[in-house]
């Protein structure tokens, strides 16, 4: 983890003579968002460290930690279409030749990124999260969601294995039956929140030694 938190971290002092270059923001938005992925799996052994303690305290905040990391890439991953779940949506609704056909197609885009269709595909099949992506949109509304109520059971210091209390498909489905518009287009400078995402993983960095 720490590589690669490095390697965004070097990639971004090319930025100011490499800016406006469309290869390499697109790098620089792909490595540093793999660098908060990665902060956040130190973040989690914190977690597990703490849950383990039964230190509610540690357990509260590193779980806030967390939490804030999953925005922070959401917001970074704003900044270019590629990573944006608009983009995704926007593809296969185009597609369709009525409004019906539309939100059907719009309905098969929105599983086939998270429950990969109903209750016996998702849990019996086993094919739940079979094409987890890592996008703008997607991060906040769903997976945010999933987090935040494991996260919530596991601070109440259970003797047992929080999941097990947790219908996940019964959480998660309604966002695939929604139909409510997200942008495609970019949001914000890519650069300047790569350096603002960048100073934030610096402080985390030190909070977590």
């Amino acid at each position: 983890p720490h590589d690669v938190i490095r390697a965004a971290a070097l990639l971004l002092e090319e930025a100011e003579e490499l800016k406006g270059n469309n290869n390499f923001e697109y790098d620089l938005i792909d490595i540093t968002r793999q660098a908060v992925a990665e902060k956040g799996r130190l973040i989690y052994k914190v977690i597990r460290a703490a849950y383990e303690a039964q230190d509610k305290p540690l357990l509260r905040q590193a779980s806030d930690r967390f939490l804030r990391l999953l925005l922070l890439q959401d917001r970074l991953l704003a900044t270019r279409p590629e990573f944006k779940v608009g983009s995704w949506i926007g593809q296969a609704r185009r597609l369709g030749g009525t409004p019906a056909e539309k939100d059907w197609l719009e309905w098969n885009a929105r599983v086939q990124v998270t429950t990969w269709g109903n209750r016996q595909a998702a849990d019996g099949g086993g094919l739940h999260d079979y094409a987890h992506k890592e996008w703008n949109g997607l991060l906040k509304d769903f997976y945010y969601l999933r987090w935040k109520t494991w996260l919530d059971r596991l601070n109440l210091l259970p003797d047992h294995d929080p999941a097990a209390d947790i219908d996940y498909y019964s959480l998660e489905e309604p966002w695939t039956l929604q139909h409510a518009p997200y942008p495609s287009v970019k949001e914000g400078d890519c650069v300047e929140t790569a350096k603002a995402v960048q100073r934030l993983l610096s402080e985390e960095t030190e909070n977590i030694r």
